[in-house]
């Protein structure tokens, strides 16, 4: 269930998932649950934060097994970089 969730979702977030290799989508996996609660737009939110977020943040996401505060703090870490709204701003220009 969750590779055929992550095809739709890739599909719906854009070009730059299909590129992510495992250890990203497994951390899209976890980033996404959590976005979902707050957002219509979190594919488009957790492929920025995969996108921007350095190896040992992919990691460490990957690593964590699903959503924790852990996972949460990192993640609104990555989101509030310029990085990462420039991503989400021009993947949501291009709708």
């Amino acid at each position: 269930k969750r590779i055929a969730l992550c095809a739709l979702l890739a599909a719906l977030a854009g070009p730059a998932l299909a590129q992510f290799s495992d250890e990203q989508n497994r951390a899209y996996g976890v980033i996404l649950p959590m976005l979902e609660e707050l957002t219509p737009d979190a594919p488009v939110l957790s492929a920025c934060v995969v996108t921007v977020a350095a190896p040992q943040e992919i990691a460490a996401l990957a690593a964590s097994g699903g959503p924790s505060m852990e996972a949460g703090q990192l993640v609104s870490a990555v989101l509030a970089r310029p990085e990462t709204l420039s991503c989400i701003q021009n993947t949501m220009a291009q709708r």
